[in-house]
């Protein structure tokens, strides 16, 4: 027995598989849109719209990788806003939220389009920048602590200026540089990081201080 909208010719029939394999197509483009989005949504922090941990990693393996084949070096930095902690204690949940986003958005703004910044905690970002030394992220330094330091956080009527503290961890050149690794020596060298004073490690060797910081 025959069903309604079975072919009966073969002209039907061939229209018939031009429209399966239209149905086929977009399942398959809607598939590969949702992995797309899937994979964003892996590497994306959603409050700020920048990079989570997972991002962070991912670009940090590539500056690896690039540093490994050209020799140039690379640097993880960690921007820390002391003032997010006790924004969040006056203003709450809103207020945290209006500054990590603003914060979010100065950093993103002094940095080169093959920089990478992320969400590290609630009170900081990593920044990741390829083929920079020491000399070269002390401009970096300089551009966030100028721009946070002009542009406050206007939260219901008041100012609220975003002072920044930054450790660094660079690259070695006759290391592994392994990003687990780079990411737990940052986390130590932030504890121990002088107020006021931006603090540029070397992994696996001694401590150095960018140019200009005395």
């Amino acid at each position: 027995m025959e069903s309604e909208g079975d072919p009966k010719t073969l002209p039907d029939a061939l229209h018939r598989i031009r429209e399966l394999e239209e149905q086929l197509d977009k399942a398959l483009f809607d598939a590969g849109n949702l992995r797309l989005q899937m994979d964003m949504f892996s590497v994306t922090d959603t409050l700020t719209g920048l990079r989570n941990m997972n991002g962070v990693i991912t670009a940090l393996e590539r500056a690896a990788v690039r540093s490994r084949r050209s020799g140039e070096g690379f640097a993880l930095m960690a921007v820390d806003i002391p003032a997010l902690r006790q924004i969040q204690a006056e203003y709450g949940r809103p207020g945290f939220d209006d500054a990590i986003r603003h914060a979010g958005a100065l950093i993103s703004a002094c940095l080169r389009r093959l920089d990478t910044v992320g969400r590290m905690d609630d009170e900081g970002f990593h920044v990741v920048l390829p083929m920079l030394d020491a000399a070269g992220v002390e401009p970096v330094v300089e551009r966030m602590s100028g721009l946070l330091g002009r542009m406050p956080l206007d939260f219901e009527g008041d100012g609220i200026t975003l002072e920044p503290a930054f450790t660094v961890v660079l690259s070695n050149p006759h290391g592994s540089n392994d990003v687990q690794r780079l990411v737990r020596e940052l986390a130590t060298a932030r504890d121990r990081q002088p107020a006021g004073r931006p603090l540029v490690i070397r992994s696996k060797a001694v401590v150095e201080e960018p140019h200009g910081t005395e």
